[in-house]
């Protein structure tokens, strides 16, 4: 099993460690956050320059931020989850891009 296999199992459980109080209670488990962010910040070092990340682990990635904004919006008080979202997407940009060629200046091409 590579690097990047158990990270994404471990994303898996962190994944539900992070939306089951999510979705029953409008929590944000900071300590569950702080973990996803540590892996990513892990995928961004075990990635490194590597142009593919596979579509499985994008998604899976992003539906963490997705499933954060959707829960904002059903809350009267979303700031604590907008904050969190946001903090964590900043994290997926440094690992997914945008990213350019070498050659003459184009649109980001996603990793994934």
């Amino acid at each position: 099993m590579s690097q990047i296999d158990e990270l994404e199992a471990l994303l898996d459980s962190l994944t539900i460690a992070v939306l089951v109080p999510l979705r029953a209670s409008k929590y944000v488990d900071r300590q569950a956050m702080e973990q996803v962010s540590q892996l990513v910040t892990d995928l961004i070092s075990e990635v490194g320059d590597a142009p593919v990340i596979s579509r499985r682990l994008a998604g899976k990635l992003w539906f963490v931020f997705t499933q954060m904004l959707s829960e904002a919006d059903h809350t009267r008080s979303p700031e604590e989850i907008l904050d969190s979202a946001w903090r964590y997407e900043s994290q997926l940009e440094k690992l997914f891009g945008p990213w350019y060629g070498q050659g003459l200046p184009t649109p980001g091409i996603p990793r994934y």
